[in-house]
């Protein structure tokens, strides 16, 4: 991630970075059809049809060790009635006199009104990722997020000017936002519908946001060397 984006959300500038062993030509397509793949498990079905999306999908579980269960759940999604996925959605995450019963949307879900939203707009804006006007009233909303680093993962795959920055981002993203309030997301989700399939996707996920985040951080180690790829904000340019 970019010195300039986090010392602008107000962390402390960590130390020069590089990426090692990521083997991207094997990595980098599967994790961004994966988190392609969460993002359209975890949209609205009023705002978009996740089945013809989720039907091209299935399989990719297969390829990596850290999407248990994502196959079933892309099949579930793919057959299901989209009358019962919009019912279900909606009384889970939308719908409620004071509110959705579970934000699905991480200021929400926080408690952290405003500056959350702000760095993630930052992040957004940094590595030019446009919402359409449909969906910038919540850059949020955990399937804008996973939308982000599907975009960040292709970024990596074919642009290799930008990929170290790239690559930084993701786990400077993963580890400020995804790994931070997914897992209060699943226990939330747990509590209020116990076993029902979008319980059982935000379970898939927080597992597979864990374990990519493992994977991740195995990846990147401090820059001893002078000239070396760090997290500086050319890098991004």
């Amino acid at each position: 991630m970019s010195e300039r984006v986090i010392l602008a959300a107000g962390a402390k500038p960590q130390p020069p970075r590089k990426v090692v062993d990521r083997q991207v030509e094997l990595t980098a397509a599967l994790r961004c059809q994966a988190y392609a793949a969460y993002s359209e498990l975890m949209g609205s079905p009023h705002d978009i049809d996740p089945q013809a999306g989720c039907a091209a999908k299935v399989g990719l579980g297969e390829s990596l060790p850290h999407a248990t269960g994502l196959d079933a759940l892309l099949a579930e999604v793919r057959d299901a009635d989209l009358a019962r996925l919009r019912r279900e959605y909606s009384g889970l995450f939308e719908v409620g006199s004071d509110g959705p019963p579970v934000p699905v949307r991480e200021d929400l879900q926080t408690g952290q009104r405003g500056s959350t939203r702000e760095e993630i707009v930052r992040f957004y804006e940094f590595f030019g990722y446009e919402l359409s006007e449909r969906f910038a009233w919540a850059p949020d909303h955990l399937s804008v997020e996973l939308e982000f680093m599907h975009y960040l993962c292709f970024r990596e795959a074919e642009q290799e000017s930008s990929r170290t920055a790239c690559q930084l981002a993701q786990l400077d993203f993963s580890r400020r936002h995804l790994a931070r309030w997914i897992p209060r997301l699943r226990q939330a989700t747990e509590e209020q519908a116990p076993g029902s399939l979008y319980a059982r996707i935000v379970a898939s996920l927080d597992d597979f946001v864990t374990g990519d985040l493992a994977w991740q951080q195995a990846t990147v180690v401090e820059d001893d060397e002078p000239g070396g790829s760090t997290s500086t904000a050319r890098d991004a340019t």
